[in-house]
């Protein structure tokens, strides 16, 4: 099997299997809690995404990975973290603007998904010597993409629940009669 079927492959069980999880299990479970209080383990999961910096240690990659590509991706998966850790902070202490920054950091972050996702396809990363960071693109970042869809799932559930509730400010229907 070549490396690029293989990693497919893999990632797609892992997506798979993130996803049954996360409709099976995480959601039902979040869904008994307040916004702030599901979101904070999504956020902290998101936090992990440091670990791809891991191409940077010694002997960790092949020399013939594209430099510029694992780069960017362990650069922006490094910030990435870093704004999940905020996210959770927030969310965890309820500080104001709580769900603003986690709309924020999700919506930044899931970008930032998809441009790593991009650009490890284009530089077909999946064809060198990865060593750990291997596992990490086909088990860890399929997780990280159900955990972006669970959030926004959430928030947006938390939006609509807060715009129906009775006393908030939704506007008022107008009348056919």
């Amino acid at each position: 099997m070549s490396p690029t079927a293989l990693f497919g492959v893999q990632f797609t069980f892992s997506l798979l299997l993130s996803a049954l999880l996360g409709g099976w299990y995480v959601a039902p479970a979040l869904r008994k809690l307040p916004v702030h209080a599901a979101l904070v383990p999504l956020f902290l999961l998101q936090s992990l995404r440091y670990l791809p910096a891991t191409a940077f240690a010694p002997g960790q990659v092949g020399d013939a990975v594209p430099g510029g590509a694992m780069a960017a991706i362990a650069y922006g998966d490094l910030a990435s973290a870093s704004l999940a850790v905020v996210a959770a902070v927030f969310l965890h202490h309820r500080l104001r603007g709580a769900i603003a920054v986690a709309w924020a950091v999700n919506v930044l972050t899931s970008l930032d998904w998809l441009q790593g996702s991009l650009v490890a396809a284009t530089s077909r990363l999946p064809t060198y010597p990865l060593g750990v960071n291997w596992y990490i693109a086909s088990c860890y970042v399929p997780a990280i993409g159900v955990a972006h869809v669970l959030i926004f799932a959430r928030l947006w559930r938390g939006s609509r629940a807060r715009l129906t509730s009775p006393g908030s400010a939704a506007p008022a229907r107008a009348s056919t009669a």
